[in-house]
């Protein structure tokens, strides 16, 4: 019975087709993916936690319809309660408020194994946002361009939050002082609860080592934290890539596909994406076939042909013999159902073409964000279309405008969110913020993770 409910709740979810904001077009792609719906798959053995997990990427348009369809108590409470997830996602104090009542409705429903007893939300609702909030940014000098795009992020968000007439947000400049943890002193001194920075690696690293934190910290890069947790009160977010390399596996494997080709470039960008990638990759299974790591100088023509073992003469040859697709094919290794891509824009519409070149029409190219700049050029990125990739919600939403969609700034923005709602990310692991560059929650190291919506490029735009 239970398996059957279930199959009734995914079947409405995917039968709705209300248009979708891009994130949550993306976002219902990963949560009814269509392996999922046939009764018979493993998904429906699973526990309470992995049906949340695809619900929950559902769009609220699919949500809200699905609810509509249905009189089953079991398959409304999960909907309700996955639309209380998005609606409230950057209110902690409501949303820990409306989940209280949600349980009320529905007390025996195994939605609420998701969140703690009551006693717990009764806190969160009492927690109040921070008063004076202090971010350590670099404003002038080196990477000022991407201080000051956080910093208008930041302020964006604060100017439309409710909380904004009970805080204050002030600034420290990282470059007026080499000494990172005497610039956090400072805050602390100008009564913060709160502090957001610094940006770069090496001072989020100088300041790690100072070890104690009065004040919930947010620094905006990564560490490399080994199999430890970094200190309490102290978080890392950013725009992490290996949040991205581990969702170009997983979305592989989600479309079935187990064997693959991974190009990227032999650089230290390259291998820090590549790395996680293929790690995880083998971990759910899968195989790497070959790998084609690019150099500036490479010849993509000549080595996209010996990636895809093409003798380019005897191919010149068999296509004035038999000139048809199935022939054509057949020309190349056969060996691969998947290739992952890594890539700058520019490099990105040689490699397409090349592949496309060689007769891989029929098989998916799996991107990481790098390969769109953030800003539309349908005559150049026509070259990448077909091309699946991930990207910020923010820069998808945005992709349509004149307007350059600055991923830093969204990054600023989500940082007050999770300034405000440190807290409930803790509390409420099952329960992520929404926001412009992912759905974000907190990992047991204390590191933000990121889940990004996925797009497909057609005619040169992210559709």
């Amino acid at each position: 019975m239970l398996k059957f409910m279930l199959f009734l709740m995914f079947a409405l979810l995917c039968s709705c087709t209300t248009p979708k904001s891009f994130n949550e077009t993306s976002a219902a792609n990963q949560g009814t993916d269509s392996q999922t719906l046939s009764e018979g798959a493993p998904f429906w053995e699973n526990n309470s936690t992995v049906i949340w997990d695809k619900i929950k990427h559902s769009s609220t348009n699919k949500l809200q319809n699905a609810l509509n369809q249905t009189n089953n108590p079991t398959l409304t409470g999960w909907l309700k309660l996955a639309l209380i997830s998005k609606k409230y996602s950057l209110d902690s104090q409501t949303l820990s408020q409306q989940l209280a009542q949600w349980r009320k409705e529905y007390p025996a429903h195994p939605g609420n194994k998701l969140f703690p007893d009551d006693a717990a939300l009764a806190s969160l609702q009492n927690t109040p946002p921070p008063k004076n909030i202090v971010l350590l940014l670099p404003l002038n000098g080196p990477l000022s361009a991407e201080g000051q795009a956080v910093r208008d992020g930041f302020l964006n968000a604060y100017y439309e939050s409710p909380s904004k007439n009970q805080q204050i947000v002030s600034f420290i400049d990282v470059n007026k002082n080499a000494n990172i943890s005497a610039l956090y002193q400072q805050a602390l001194a100008q009564g913060a609860d709160t502090i957001v920075g610094p940006l770069s690696k090496d001072q989020v690293s100088a300041l790690l080592k100072q070890g104690s934190f009065p004040a919930p910290t947010l620094a905006l890069n990564y560490t490399e934290v080994g199999f430890g947790s970094l200190p309490a009160r102290f978080y890392e977010y950013g725009l992490s890539t290996h949040d991205e390399a581990e969702q170009m596996a997983d979305k592989a494997r989600q479309m079935g596909r187990s064997h693959a080709l991974v190009i990227a470039p032999q650089n230290e960008w390259g291998q820090r994406i590549a790395k996680p990638l293929i790690a995880r990759f083998q971990s759910l299974g899968g195989r790497i076939t070959d790998t084609f790591y690019y150099s500036p100088s490479s010849n993509f023509s000549q080595e996209i042909a010996t990636l895809l073992h093409i003798d380019v003469k005897a191919d010149r040859e068999k296509m004035q013999d038999d000139n048809t697709k199935q022939a054509l094919e057949q020309q190349r290794r056969q060996d691969f159902d998947v290739i992952f891509l890594v890539a700058q824009p520019s490099i990105a519409r040689q490699i397409v073409p090349s592949l496309k070149y060689y007769y891989v029409d029929n098989v998916p190219i799996i991107a990481s964000s790098a390969i769109y700049s953030g800003s539309p050029d349908p005559q150049k990125d026509a070259d990448l279309n077909g091309v699946y990739f991930c990207d910020l919600p923010w820069v998808l939403k945005k992709y349509g405008s004149d307007q350059q969609a600055n991923r830093l700034y969204a990054v600023g923005i989500d940082s007050y969110a999770i300034s405000n709602n440190i807290p409930r990310l803790s509390q409420l692991p099952n329960f992520p913020i929404y926001g412009t560059t992912g759905a974000l929650s907190l990992t047991n190291k204390n590191q933000i993770h990121r889940r990004l919506p996925w797009i497909q490029m057609h005619a040169g735009y992210p559709q």
